[in-house]
């Protein structure tokens, strides 16, 4: 039985595509080897992320996770972990050569394909995209901190 198509307008279609939108990261980051987890660090390297605290805090993920990513990162020789001077606990993190090359691969190509598609939308659905999630994500976080109170 074929399920009806979701209507514009409704919060399962906005899900939807949410999650659409995810599926399609998650599909490139198994295309190259790497967990969700793995690639989104790496993306975050190349965004200037120096610690693994620091990824987590912009992933929103634990810092178990993205500790467990960072082994498999080690593992298969894309990054090297090497203690701050000033902080000998704090591990920076530092792509390898191969690391270099893979990210110019699989995230930096990426980025671009990403830009690309983003520019082929008219500039006023760009702007109209991105003030409607951030109004949504606004609304939800505000009635969330409501919620937990």
């Amino acid at each position: 039985m074929q399920k009806e198509p979701l209507k514009d307008g409704t919060i399962e279609a906005y899900r939807a595509g949410y999650k659409d939108l995810d599926r399609i990261w998650s599909v490139l980051s198994k295309a190259c080897g790497l967990s969700d987890a793995e690639y989104w660090s790496l993306l975050m390297i190349r965004e200037g992320a120096l610690t693994q605290h620091e990824i987590s805090e912009r992933l929103f993920m634990s810092k178990q996770t993205v500790n467990s990513a960072f082994r498999q990162l080690v593992k298969k020789g894309l990054v090297r972990l090497t203690a701050q001077e000033d902080n000998l606990r704090v591990k920076q993190i530092v792509l390898t050569e191969e690391g270099e090359r893979f990210s110019r691969r699989y995230i930096d190509d990426m980025l671009r394909l990403e830009e690309r598609v983003w520019m082929e939308l008219p500039a006023e659905e760009r702007v109209l995209l991105t003030r409607l999630t951030r109004k949504y994500n606004g609304l939800l976080d505000a009635e969330l901190q409501k919620h937990l109170k």
